[in-house]
This record gives structure tokens, sequence and C-alpha cells, in this order.
């Protein structure tokens, strides 16, 4: 395997997981604050 092909491999594998984390982060934080009308109920 050439290694350009790895380094396109593992950067591309970078920003999955950098775009994964990214929107798992931002999930809680609209759940939490979907779960403050429903506390003040």
């Amino acid at each position: 395997m050439p290694t350009w092909f790895e380094v396109l491999l593992n950067l591309s594998g970078y920003a999955g997981f950098v775009a994964l984390a990214s929107r798992g982060a931002a999930w809680p934080q609209s759940s939490a604050e979907d779960g403050i009308p429903s506390d003040e109920r």
C-alpha cells in the first residue's frame, strides 16, 4: 500500500472521528435544553 494512501486514510478517519465527536457533543446540549421545560412543568 502506498504511503500517501495510508496518510489519506488516517486523515479521513481522523476527520470522521472529529465530526462524530462534535455532533455527539452537540446532541446532549440540545436534549438538556429540552429537559429544562419539562422540569418546570
